[in-house]
């Protein structure tokens, strides 16, 4: 092996390794970002359930304290999401629907569990993509039909946007997100859509899968 043959290798090896490794980094930003923009939505979400309360329902509210909805008491409406919440429904509806439009493409294939030792993504993502794209599109269409249902004020639409939406990201993230097991609990919520007002909407889904998009 030549001298100059030697020295050309080992510039494509470098480049190669460096190739390599600073596509390593972008995909650990893509999965800190998108973990992120998950959690942002969570947190959103977490309080949007305030909307879909029951009678005897424990709400946490903006301050980390707690209340229970009264017996007489109807769902919190928009108006006392604010009092409770410190903020408008509509303001964490519309930033759920920015966030999930945000990071739709932030799944490339250099950030699944074959690169990335902590990505909680199953590879289901990159083995069915149609399928991963089609879920994630209906928590899209449930974010942006609960911002119409609260701009509308109808409590009812309200109640099951907010359902559509606990209920989208829970089908998701039932077929494309690993479970850990000290995450049970929070998975076990919203995550899942399994609140107990969201029920009646639950079997509506599983009936039509097409509903969650209306």
């Amino acid at each position: 092996m030549t001298k100059t043959f030697k020295k050309l290798f080992f510039a494509i090896f470098c480049f190669t390794l460096l190739s390599v490794q600073a596509n390593s980094q972008e995909g650990d930003s893509i999965v800190d970002i998108r973990q992120q923009a998950m959690q942002a939505i969570w947190e959103r979400l977490d309080r949007l359930s305030t909307l879909i309360a029951r009678p005897g329902d424990i709400i946490a509210t903006s301050d980390g304290s707690s209340i229970v909805i009264g017996s007489n008491e109807e769902t919190s409406t928009a108006e006392t999401y604010a009092l409770v919440q410190g903020r408008e429904a509509l303001q964490d509806a519309s930033e759920i629907t920015d966030l999930l439009k945000q990071v739709k493409d932030f799944w490339p294939e250099n950030t699944s569990a074959a690169h990335i030792d902590y990505t909680s993504a199953e590879t289901l993502v990159w083995l069915i993509p149609e399928a991963f794209k089609r879920y994630y599109m209906d928590a899209v269409f449930a974010s942006e039909n609960l911002e119409i249902s609260l701009n509308n004020g109808d409590n009812e639409k309200i109640r099951r946007s907010v359902c559509m939406l606990s209920l989208s990201c829970g089908r998701c993230h039932a077929a494309f997100r690993k479970v850990r097991f000290d995450n049970l609990r929070k998975e076990g919520r919203g995550w899942t859509g399994s609140y107990a007002s969201c029920w009646m909407y639950r079997n509506e889904i599983t009936l039509d899968s097409t509903s969650i998009r209306k």
